[in-house]
Parts: structure tokens; C-alpha cells; sequence
């Protein structure tokens, strides 16, 4: 019954470990993706400030934002690839921020407002 325990023990302790680890690898992923969702509402608000004042700033702000957004949520899929179980739900977000970046140029070009960055990394594009 002695020799049991100690056996007993490190195994509890070695499941813990591996669930500690496991457990540990999710946070970070989980923070970043609340990370792009941040920077996507910024975008909006800014978005929305844009709207109502026409104040070309906010405009630069909201696609600086939503590009940040973007890049956030190409980097994550990056490293977690197709078997983590939020890939899917981060590529939507993902794509639907590149169409709203879309809109973001096209309202840009027709209003004249230069953007600091015309990067579209994380997007695709058309040929």
C-alpha cells in the first residue's frame, strides 16, 4: 500500500502538468483573438465617428484598426493551423474585416483620404 501511493501521487502530478499545459496554450490564443476583436470594434467606432463628421482621421484611424484586426487574426491562424477548434470561426472574422478594409479604400479613394499604410497583409487579393 506504501509503494501505491508515491506512484499514485507522481501520476496525479504528471496529469496535472500536462493539463496545466495544455490549458496554458489556449489562453494566449484566446487573449489574441480578443485582441483582433478589440481592435475591430475600434475600427467600427472609429467607422462610425468617420460617418458622422466626415473627419478624414477617423477614417485613417478606422482602417488602421481593422488592418491591425486583420493582421491579428492571419497571424493566429497562422499557428494554430485547421485543427484548432476556433480556426474556422478567425478566418470568418478574418475575411469579413478584409471586406469591410475594402469599403474602408473605396471610401478613401472617393472621398480623398491618403491613407498612412495600404497594406492588405492577411487579405487576399484579386489578381
Amino acid at each position: 500500500m506504501r509503494r501505491i501511493a508515491p506512484v499514485f501521487l507522481a501520476l496525479l502530478l504528471a496529469l496535472l502538468l500536462l493539463w496545466g499545459c495544455s490549458g496554458g496554450l489556449q489562453l494566449p490564443l484566446r487573449q489574441e483573438i480578443a485582441w483582433g476583436d478589440r481592435q475591430r470594434e475600434w475600427a467600427l467606432v472609429y467607422y462610425q465617428s468617420w460617418r458622422r463628421e466626415k473627419e478624414p482621421t477617423y477614417l485613417r484611424m478606422a482602417r488602421q484598426h481593422m488592418s491591425s484586426a486583420i493582421l491579428t487574426y492571419y497571424q493566429l491562424q497562422v499557428r494554430m493551423g485547421h485543427s484548432y477548434p476556433d480556426f474556422y470561426q478567425v478566418d470568418t472574422l478574418r475575411r469579413s474585416s478584409c471586406d469591410f478594409l475594402n469599403e474602408l479604400d473605396r471610401l478613401g479613394l472617393r472621398h480623398q483620404v491618403a491613407f498612412d499604410d495600404g497594406s492588405r497583409t492577411g487579405c487576399l487579393t484579386p489578381d
